[in-house]
């Protein structure tokens, strides 16, 4: 597989549009919070939470397969170390992505709430069973809030890579062609 200078046109805008979601995703369940238990915009506001979910699911499928099938631009870094850690932080990102939504539809499901989208109800993969969903909530509550950590990480590496290393490392994922 030959390297490229950045990745691959499709990866890039996946890269970016699953970024979005998880902001999405996140930013309605932070609103959440701020509703009073019994309002009516509860609904649409997890709904907006699980479709976002849903589309990153969705998406992450298609940059897995689209990553298996391109060549990737070389990890830059001087040390073992920090290519290392690049590997590691993509793998923690792509675990991310999957049991993310993975364990939110699951626990949607386990509370006998269907999950959508656009309209289209996901078949039932658990049926309704309250002791699996109070197991799975802390996970997808620790994946959750490890998005923050993972994410802010992610773009200090970025950033240290782009101002202190003067290097290529955020050109890879830049909407900017060069």
């Amino acid at each position: 597989m030959m390297h490229r200078r950045r990745y691959h046109p499709l990866m890039i805008s996946l890269h970016w549009l699953m970024f979005l979601l998880f902001v999405v995703a996140l930013c309605a369940i932070e609103y959440r919070g701020f509703l009073q238990k019994g309002d009516p915009a509860i609904g649409q506001v997890m709904s907006i939470h699980k479709q976002a979910g849903v589309l990153v699911l969705v998406l992450a499928l298609l940059r897995l397969a689209t990553r298996a099938n391109t060549a990737a631009p070389p990890v830059l870094g001087a040390l073992p170390l920090q290519r290392i850690a690049a590997h590691a932080m993509h793998v923690a990102l792509y675990v991310v992505m999957f049991a993310l939504p993975i364990s939110g539809i699951l626990m949607s499901q386990c509370a006998g709430r269907a999950v959508e989208l656009f309209g289209w109800a996901l078949p039932a993969l658990v049926a309704q069973n309250d002791a699996l969903r109070d197991l799975i909530k802390p996970i997808h509550e620790f994946v959750g809030n490890a998005v923050y950590f993972l994410v802010g990480l992610h773009l200090v590496a970025a950033l240290w890579h782009h101002f202190v290393l003067r290097d290529e490392t955020m050109n890879h994922m830049s909407l900017k062609p060069r």
